[in-house]
Formats: structure tokens, C-alpha cells, sequence
């Protein structure tokens, strides 16, 4: 519980440390006076009751002192807090995405991934965002959490991991059916082996930019794949569609294309075929069509999709079989 893996954790641990000593002295100080008055004031010591007036000093001192380690308590956690609020000016910044019911983090070469690599002993600065409802970014190991809260910009935290390893991320605000699937994992690496990915990762995306863009503005298939590929895990498609014919919170997209399926359209039931249009139209409008046995629970993906990257995950959908 009190580990020291990161330069937040001592923040943290110093306040629990402290509440729970001076709790653990209040609680045997206590009960030894309750002990003691007990005996002290027993009907046998005391067979006549006496009045006992007010005492002072006593009252003085057992309002004071609580009042003085209340105080202490919030000076504590107030230093810890705006420590936690004063990120260094050259922290590495990665921009943090939550939606239903997945994490993406994007790093300054363009490159996003479902889970965070870092460096060890590198300040980290991560900007929080969510495109649909309240998610909050939690890595236990380091003792670190924050909402994610849909309209609100500027929400950060920051830290620096002093152990190289993977560790754990936790979505800790309930944000749906899948809420208790939206994990994934920091992998703390050193900053050589970080600097190496980095750099592999970021001419991949320059690859797949210019794949894209083709020759005289051409797209070739194979781009348009791979990019949907890269887009249905990045935009959190795959949380809640698989791509092996398990049912999730949405229709498995194994098979899915050219499959006849009975949808709801205002109210009534009617089949369809779906193609790329009505692919298209789910992502940008999902309440239009609701497919049977499922819930109207996705998101518009209207303006947090361009209309290449739709194209790019229908390309890929169309593939998998």
C-alpha cells in the first residue's frame, strides 16, 4: 500500500501515514481514559453520586487540539495537491482519451495507442478528455487518479515512474455496461528501449499518412486496411465490437458485412443489408438504426471521425471474415 513507484506516492503516503498514527494514538488514548473512568468512577469506588461541574482547561484543551490537527491534516494534503497540480514545463505531454469503454493516448509524432508507454524517470504530463460521459484515469501503482469529465478541457495528472514494468489502469466513475472492461496498462521503459519505439511508431504513422494519400491522391486498399485496423482499436471500436463473432455491447464485426440483419427505424422493425452506407450511417448517427438485440448505447462519432478514417475502419470491416 505504501510503495514508492512513482514521485506522487510520497505525496500520498504522508497523509495516510500521519491520519492513521494520529487515529491510532486517539483511539488508544481513548480507550484507556474510558478504561480508567469506568474503574475510577465505579458504583463501588463512588456508592453516592457526586455533581462534577465543567473543567476548563480540559475544554480548552479538547477543542483546540482537534481543531490544530484538523488544520495539520489540511496543510498536509494541501502541499501534496498543488505539487500534484505543478507539472514541470518539460514533462513529456500525452493526450489521453476515455470513451465507452476504452482508453487512447496520443503522443506528439502522431502516433495513438490503447496503452501508454513511457520512459522511467521522465516527467509525464497527461491531458484527459472524454467524448461521451464521466471516466476517470486511475494507475493504482502509482498512486495517481483523474476524471475524465465530457466538455471540460484542462483536466491533467502528472507523474514520474521510477521502476521500469507494466502496471495497471482502471476506469474508476461508472460509465456504462462495460465499465468494468475499460482497463488497459502503462508500460514503464527505459529510455533507450522508449526511444526506440517512439521513433519506430512515429514512421509507421508517416508510412500509413503517405500510403494513404497514394499516388495522385490514389488510396490503395491495402493503406485503407491496415488504417482501419489501426483506427478500430484507436477510436474504441473494438470494445465494444469484436472482430471474432462474440456478441459485445454492439454486433460482432466478423461477418458483419453484406449480412442481412432487422434493425428498429423509428419505431418499427424492418431488414436490411449492411453495406457501406448503412455502416457509414451508424457511425455518424447510431440511433437511426438499432440492431435487434442490442441497446442504443454508441455514441455519434459525428466530428471525432474524419470521413477518410470511416472509410479506412469500413475498408477493414469488410475484411474480417
Amino acid at each position: 500500500m505504501l510503495s514508492s513507484l512513482s514521485n506522487i506516492s510520497d505525496k500520498v503516503n504522508g497523509p495516510i501515514l500521519l491520519i492513521s498514527a494520529v487515529s491510532v494514538f486517539l483511539l488508544i488514548t481513548l480507550t484507556l481514559a474510558m478504561i480508567y473512568f469506568v474503574i475510577r468512577y465505579s458504583r463501588k469506588r463512588n456508592p453516592v453520586a457526586s455533581e462534577t461541574h465543567g473543567h476548563m482547561a480540559l475544554e480548552v484543551a479538547w477543542t483546540i487540539i482537534p481543531t490544530l490537527i484538523a488544520f495539520g491534516f489540511f496543510w498536509y494534503g494541501w502541499v501534496g495537491y498543488k505539487f500534484m497540480k505543478s507539472p514541470p514545463e518539460d514533462a513529456m505531454v500525452v493526450e489521453v482519451t476515455g470513451r465507452m469503454w476504452s482508453w487512447s493516448h496520443e503522443y506528439a509524432n502522431g502516433v495513438v495507442t490503447p496503452e501508454l508507454n513511457i520512459p522511467v524517470n521522465q516527467a509525464v504530463r497527461l491531458n484527459l478528455t472524454s467524448v461521451d460521459v464521466l471516466h476517470s484515469y486511475y494507475i493504482p501503482a502509482f498512486k495517481i487518479k483523474q476524471d475524465a469529465v465530457p466538455g471540460v478541457d484542462g483536466l491533467f495528472l502528472w507523474f514520474e515512474a521510477y521502476e521500469e514494468g507494466t502496471y495497471h489502469v482502471f476506469c474508476t466513475e461508472y460509465c456504462g455496461l462495460n465499465h468494468s472492461y475499460m482497463l488497459t496498462k502503462v508500460h514503464v521503459l527505459s529510455q533507450a528501449e522508449f526511444d526506440a519505439w517512439y521513433a519506430e511508431e512515429g514512421e509507421k504513422v508517416a508510412a500509413t499518412e503517405a500510403a494513404l494519400e497514394g499516388e495522385g491522391g490514389e488510396v490503395s486498399p491495402e493503406a485503407l486496411v491496415a488504417a482501419g485496423k489501426q483506427l478500430a482499436t484507436t477510436k474504441g471500436c473494438v470494445a465494444c465490437h469484436s472482430v471474432d463473432g462474440t456478441p459485445l455491447v454492439g454486433p460482432s464485426f466478423k461477418g458483419l458485412f453484406g449480412k442481412t440483419e432487422t434493425v428498429t427505424t423509428g419505431g418499427a422493425p424492418r431488414q436490411i443489408t449492411v453495406d457501406e452506407d448503412y455502416i457509414r450511417k451508424s457511425i455518424v448517427d447510431p440511433m437511426a438504426d438499432i440492431t435487434e438485440g442490442f441497446q442504443p448505447l454508441m455514441p455519434s462519432q459525428q466530428g471525432l471521425m474524419t470521413d477518410d478514417e470511416i472509410n479506412a475502419v469500413i475498408e477493414y470491416i469488410k475484411t474480417i471474415h
